[in-house]
């Protein structure tokens, strides 16, 4: 990496975060907007990242908790420095594979992970397991074929967990991220 070794790390970190605040900004808060969420809910965010999509969860559900997992230490130590302002976020460094809490969340939110998880069946098993009764997943993937996931494999592996759908869409999202699924799914009672 030719640029790497001329500009100094600093410097790269404070590029990422103006491009990801500026350029993405509007793509996370409108996709925020657009979820369900109540001011006192508890949701989970699997593969929050450094936080940029959690910034604008956090602020829908004042009363709630938002918990932050993602399987990077560094990442997770970013998100825990981008949103130190909240009291009302943890944060966990693991997978969810390996993570408990039974009936414990309103809300799941999956946004660009899900085509990432080697274990997608038991990934969503394990979510099952996590929400409470008629608790919603809110699902953003992209559909490429080289990187991502098809919207039948979404709705397949959330139909044999017995997830109904309540609503989905493909279409374009934020450039150069390309065409994505967006789907909601309640859990049964």
């Amino acid at each position: 990496m030719i640029i790497k070794n001329l500009l100094p790390d600093s410097f790269l970190e404070k590029l990422d975060n103006y491009l990801v605040k500026y350029l993405a900004y509007s793509n996370y808060r409108n996709y925020s907007n657009c979820l369900g969420l109540k001011e006192n809910n508890k949701v989970l965010e699997i593969g929050s990242g450094i936080g940029n999509l959690s910034r604008f969860l956090i602020q829908k559900i004042p009363k709630g908790k938002l918990t932050c997992i993602d399987f990077s230490k560094e990442n997770i130590t970013k998100a825990r420095k981008n949103l130190r302002k909240f009291k009302n976020i943890e944060f966990i460094v693991g997978d969810i594979l390996n993570f408990e809490k039974k009936n414990y969340f309103d809300s799941i939110i999956i946004n660009y992970v899900l085509h990432d998880i080697y274990q997608k069946e038991k990934a969503v098993k394990i979510i099952k397991n996590f929400l409470k009764p008629k608790g919603m997943v809110y699902i953003r993937e992209p559909t490429r074929k080289n990187h991502g996931i098809s919207q039948d494999e979404i709705k397949t592996l959330m139909q044999k967990e017995n997830f109904s759908e309540i609503t989905s869409k493909e279409g374009s999202s934020f450039p150069l991220k390309g065409e994505i699924f967006e789907g909601v799914f309640i859990k049964p009672l």
